[in-house]
């Protein structure tokens, strides 16, 4: 596989409208980074390879990450962690420590179509002067290190993505519609993420010993997936009533409990199918399902493919792995 290497602008870089479109041989389209004069990175993607690509991103990161899939799955890769990225994903991710951990994001050859938008926590309270509300309070908690909460692409961030990837401007006049468009896509996604919370007001934001609790839920509830606790059974587990796990769970993880348990089986099916060594029947078993129907529509309402076809194309996929290393 041909491998690409990205290297994002210094947070320091004030240039307006620093773009650099990359013309690769190995696709059409583009892949750039604008520098934004607020220092606020916008990443745009509309690409298609010609082949298996893998896109290594150059270090340091940003704390903050607002990242919107319109079209294309990829598989990415920060340290040890792994996660899938599928067409009408919208992600918010907050890094306590971003450091200098490595990034790479492996492609296959449909259409790709991407917008990322990425900040320090600096940049972040520039233009979030009230810091007490519901992200807030989980960015500065101090058990954080990682937050990750992903939702679907609504329709006004579809209509603001493609006001950015085809601004009508040049000079100034992109300079400022981008800064604009660029907000408004952050705005869309941190209202997106406020939406349930912003109707109870007078909740007081989580501890610490909450996000424990519930991520300890979490590891329980994934622990045996072929026999799950119930809810009664997981809020006894870690000390909190149902109502309680319930509400802490969706807001620390972006979905219930048990969508959450639905969603760690079907990636997890995922996993052991793309593997090659397990079909679709033994796949559904290992994570729980004992109905094939039902989990083939799980599985095709998550990943937009019947797991039938996911495991043809992964066989696809994997022996042109093979060829293009041989």
């Amino acid at each position: 596989m041909e491998t690409i290497y990205l290297a994002p602008h210094s947070l320091n870089d004030s240039t307006v409208n620093n773009q650099h479109p990359l013309s690769l041989s190995t696709g059409t389209g583009h892949i750039q980074w604008v520098s934004l004069k607020s220092g606020i990175q916008l990443f745009t993607m509309d690409y298609t390879p010609r082949c298996p690509i893998v896109v290594e991103y150059a270090p340091p990161f940003t704390s903050l990450s607002f990242y919107f899939c319109l079209s294309g799955h990829s598989r990415v890769q920060a340290g040890k962690r792994e996660n899938d990225v599928w067409p009408g994903q919208a992600c918010f991710s907050c890094y306590s420590s971003p450091g200098t951990v490595s990034l790479t994001e492996t492609f296959g050859t449909e259409r790709f179509v991407r917008a990322g938008v990425f900040m320090n926590l600096e940049q972040f309270y520039t233009h979030n002067e009230e810091q007490t509300n519901t992200l807030a309070a989980q960015i500065n908690n101090p058990s954080t290190e990682a937050l990750d909460y992903k939702d679907r692409v609504t329709t006004a961030m579809y209509a603001t993505i493609h006001q950015i990837l085809n601004c009508p401007y040049q000079g100034t006049a992109r300079s400022f519609f981008l800064e604009s468009k660029t907000l408004e896509l952050v705005a869309h996604k941190i209202g997106q993420f406020e939406a349930v919370d912003s109707r109870k007001p007078n909740i007081r934001p989580l501890r610490s010993s909450d996000f424990d609790q519930v991520r300890e839920a979490g590891r329980i509830l994934t622990s045996d997936l072929e026999n799950p606790p119930d809810l009664n059974q997981l809020a006894h587990a870690v000390g909190l009533s149902q109502r309680s796990l319930y509400r802490y769970f969706h807001k620390i993880y972006g979905m219930p409990p048990f969508d959450y348990l639905r969603d760690h089986r079907l990636k997890t099916a995922l996993k052991l199918m793309r593997t090659g060594e397990v079909n679709v029947t033994e796949a559904a078993f290992l994570v729980g399902y004992s109905n094939l129907s039902h989990f083939a529509k799980a599985f095709k309402s998550k990943f937009g493919i019947t797991p039938s076809e996911f495991l043809k194309q992964s066989i696809h996929y994997y022996s042109l792995n093979l060829t293009s290393k041989s």
